[in-house]
């Protein structure tokens, strides 16, 4: 008879344990994330906040790539973006995920003026990791190791003398939404029902033989070409990585670009301007700077990639409003083609 009690315990404790591990992931699933992750409004103004964060950077483990000053509209706010990658994250990550998801490695910053006060943001890690890490192999342990990043980012940011916030900022989905992530609702066909590894797009193939560094010094003299010819639409590399000699990440930026992702997310957030929040788009400005991946496709050549711009832009600025994407349809397809003109070096 205790036998048969204890086998009853044991089944029952089975059945809880059932309950509590389908109630976990049915809230997994549930969760949402933003894509913006807001975690600190500082105390003092732009230039001391700024210094604290670099401060704060020089004295962490984390390794700065750089920085950029966004071109916010008539110069009306201040806002920048900090470019980081994490040793830590990527000895965990590289070894088991694909060459071509490497952007997850990519850390931003963003400081912003917003309603008198500096702003400390991020792009979040625990959505992103979703996006890239969706079914790799060991994606349970992948966005384990891009939590641990995330809380790197974190801990660096709360070292800024301020006020600890840490919400979530639009665009948020739930986690299920960025797995595949292929676009938002009707909009998904601008996007073309890509996801994001369908979505990066090869603009210039090179011979294998060729090294990472020749390749990316080409892109430099590119961009740095461009933008002689072209100040507003010329191209500016502000941050290199390499992951060993397997694949590599740029950071482009323009002056165009910049003002059009500032003005498309501002325009609509009417609830959101105030005389000193007349861009409120600023706080999208971890979604900056644009990318170029470089990695070995099954050709065996370098693929010299960039990101649907549609995709990109609907993944970080969804907020926005349907209307200001149709407003602004031909945008993603001019900062598609400038990109693929400029990596081709025309």
């Amino acid at each position: 008879m205790s036998w048969m009690r204890n086998k009853g315990k044991i089944i029952n404790l089975f059945a809880i344990f059932l309950m509590l591990a389908f109630a976990s992931t049915a809230m997994a699933k549930s969760a949402k994330f933003g894509i913006f992750q807001k975690v600190l409004e500082a105390d003092d103004d732009f230039a001391e906040a700024t210094a604290a964060l670099e401060q704060s950077i020089g004295n962490s483990n984390l390794e700065l790539l750089g920085k950029m000053d966004i071109a916010v509209p008539e110069n009306a706010q201040k806002a920048r973006t900090y470019i980081l990658t994490s040793p830590a994250f990527n000895q965990a990550a590289l070894g088991s995920m694909s060459a071509d998801a490497v952007s997850v490695l990519i850390l931003r910053i963003g400081v912003y003026e917003a309603n008198g006060k500096v702003n400390i943001n991020i792009a979040n890690l625990d959505a992103l990791a979703n996006v890239y890490f969706d079914g790799e192999k060991n994606s349970d342990a992948l966005m384990a190791a891009a939590s641990a990043a995330k809380n790197e980012l974190i801990q660096v940011i709360q070292a800024v003398p301020g006020k600890v916030v840490n919400t979530q900022q639009e665009p948020i989905r739930k986690v299920k939404k960025y797995r595949g992530y292929n676009g938002d609702g009707p909009a998904k066909m601008m996007a073309k029902f890509r996801d994001f590894r369908e979505s990066l797009l090869t603009a210039n193939e090179v011979d294998g033989s060729t090294s990472l560094d020749a390749i990316i010094e080409d892109m430099k003299s590119n961009a740095a070409a461009s933008l002689q010819a072209d100040p507003d639409k010329g191209f500016r590399v502000v941050a290199v990585k390499k992951f060993g000699d397997k694949a590599a990440w740029l950071g482009i930026t323009n002056t165009y670009s910049e003002r059009k992702c500032v003005n498309i997310n501002s325009d609509f957030r009417f609830g959101d301007k105030t005389d000193n929040n007349r861009y409120p788009g600023v706080d999208h400005s971890p979604a900056l700077p644009l990318e170029l991946v470089i990695y070995k496709g099954k050709n065996g050549k370098w693929q010299i990639a960039q990101y649907g711009e549609m995709w990109r832009m609907q993944l970080y600025f969804w907020d926005s409003g349907y209307a200001a994407f149709a407003k602004n349809t031909l945008i993603p397809s001019i900062i598609f083609g400038d990109i693929e003109d400029m990596v081709k070096g025309k």
